[in-house]
Parts: structure tokens; C-alpha cells; sequence
């Protein structure tokens, strides 16, 4: 079965001229709503900004609490719904999760635009990175980090419960197996990505380095922009001076402070359209 992306929104964008509170004329919402709104309104009205600058749509997941679960392929899916193009720029946030509902996400996000670009403006570790590895460019500044795809079970790497004899058969078995499914998704999106047409010995190196416990201090190691284009990926560093990154990481900030503020586990968003989940009762996403 032959499957074709979703074709683009036809619906204008909303540009920056024609809304409040850029120009005079008062905002088509309720003034009571509108104030009730007003962090997600300026945060997209930062979003168009950043799309003049690249020509591109932007498409913001960020993760202020929880991981990367089921749920949020659907989220981005109806984000995406809205673009008019399949120029997208990702910006990503996350500390990873689920490396099955990850690649969903990967999944989504090829079927509907095809390619696009990852922008980091702070840190996507682990299943984060793969989603990272996947895209045509990571756009990343001085505050960027990916991190090691090793998977963890309870914060202790797989790779030691594996080589553990003490380990039981069923524990070390479902450890190899999420050793073995971690890195043929790394090796798949790689091969078919920015590693495109490379020698398959080069991208399974790349891929063990990444995913091995011996290769990094721990699972939050910070992979800066400088090592990612030492591995020979399509990496744009912008300083923190660039135009673009200041905008980037005002946006980010934004992010940060409204979902601490608000109480939200995760945002996703786009120019016109806005879905929010709140934190769990217990406070964790």
C-alpha cells in the first residue's frame, strides 16, 4: 500500500500586520478572552516572526514535564494539519520517552511534510535525539544539547542489566530487545536521512556510539552542536548574537516561564493553532 501525505492546508496564514495588538484594530475575541489568552496570542505572533525570518513554518513540542508518549503524535499531527506548506521547522523540547511513540512522532511528521528541520534551542535527549536524527538539519546555538540513545530502565542503562549475569532471563531479555529496537530505529531514520547513500559501516559506528553506555560519562552527557558535526551530520550553529537564534530563544523562554506558570506538562503549537496539557494531578507529566 502506496502511502501519500496529507495535502497542505489551503487556509491563509494569519500574518503579523493584521493582528492585535500590532496595530490598532482590536482583537476579533472578547476582550475578557483575549486577555485570558494573551500568553498563547504573543507566543504566536513570535512564531510568525521567526516564520519571516525562515520562510518556513514553525512547529513548537516543548515538554516542560513527562515524556515522549502516544498521545503527542496526535497533538503534533493536528498542529501540522494547519500548515499551508511543507516547509516545517520543528522546535523540540524534550527529555525523551517512549522510543515506539517516537517513532510515531518521526512517523507523522514524514508522512504529512516529507523532510524537515529540527531547531534546538535548549536540549532533546535521548528518544528527543532520534527524532532529532531523523530531520534534513538540527539548527542548534551555545545552549543546545542532544544527548546518548542508550534506553534505561528506572534511570540504569540496559547495556549493564544485559551484561549483568545476576540479571534474571526475562529482565535481560527485554534489555537486549530494547538495545536491538533503539538502534534499527537509529539506523533507519539515519540511512534514509542525513546519512543518506553513506556506507552502512559508518552509520552503524555513529549508531553505537550513540547508543552505548560505555561511550558516555551517563545519559544526560551533553552532545553540543561542535561533536554533532563531528559525526558528519547536517548541523546550522547559529551565535547568539544571529537574529534568528535571539528570536528562537526568546521564544523559548517564553515557553518556559508560561508552562512552569500555567501548569502545562507539554504545548504544542503553531501559528494559529494551540493545544495545551496540564500536569497531572501528581505534577508529573
Amino acid at each position: 500500500m502506496n502511502l501519500v501525505p496529507n495535502q497542505p492546508s489551503t487556509a491563509p496564514l494569519v500574518t503579523r500586520q493584521t493582528t492585535f495588538p500590532r496595530t490598532t484594530d482590536l482583537p476579533v475575541q472578547s476582550p475578557k478572552y483575549w486577555v485570558k489568552e494573551k500568553d498563547r496570542y504573543l507566543r504566536q505572533l513570535l512564531i510568525e516572526d521567526i516564520q519571516d525570518l525562515t520562510d518556513r513554518e514553525l512547529v513548537v513540542y516543548f515538554t516542560n514535564q513527562g515524556m515522549i508518549d502516544f498521545r503527542d503524535a496526535d497533538d503534533i499531527s493536528e498542529v501540522l494539519d494547519d500548515c499551508s506548506t511543507r516547509k516545517v521547522d520543528l522546535l523540540l523540547q524534550t527529555p525523551g520517552g517512549i522510543v515506539d511513540a517516537c517513532e510515531k512522532v518521526i512517523s507523522v511528521l514524514k508522512l504529512r511534510v516529507g523532510t524537515y528541520r529540527v531547531i534546538i534551542p535548549s536540549w532533546a535527549k535521548s528518544a528527543g535525539t532520534i527524532i532529532a536524527l531523523a530531520s534534513s538539519e538540527i539548527v542548534m546555538g551555545v545552549n543546545s544539547e542532544l544527548g546518548p540513545i542508550d534506553p534505561q530502565f528506572n534511570s540504569i542503562p540496559a547495556e549493564f542489566i544485559k551484561d549483568d549475569p545476576s540479571q534474571q532471563y526475562p529482565v535481560r531479555q527485554i534489555a537486549e530487545s530494547a538495545i536491538k529496537r533503539t538502534r534499527k530505529l537509529a539506523s533507519q531514520v539515519l540511512s534514509k536521512g542525513m546519512l543518506k547513500g553513506q556506507d552502512q559501516m559508518r552509520i552503524d559506528s555513529l549508531v553505537d556510539q550513540l547508543s552505548s553506555a560505555q561511550s558516555y560519562s551517563s545519559h544526560g552527557a551533553v552532545i553540543n552542536a561542535e561533536e554533532v558535526k563531528e559525526f558528519g551530520l547536517n548541523v546550522r550553529f547559529l551565535h547568539s548574537q544571529d537574529e534568528l537564534w535571539k528570536k528562537l530563544w526568546l521564544l523559548y523562554c517564553m515557553y518556559d516561564f508560561d508552562c512552569q506558570r500555567n501548569g502545562y506538562a507539554k504545548l504544542f503549537e503553531g501559528a494559529r493553532v494551540s493545544i495545551a496539557r496540564p500536569l497531572p494531578p501528581n505534577g508529573q507529566g
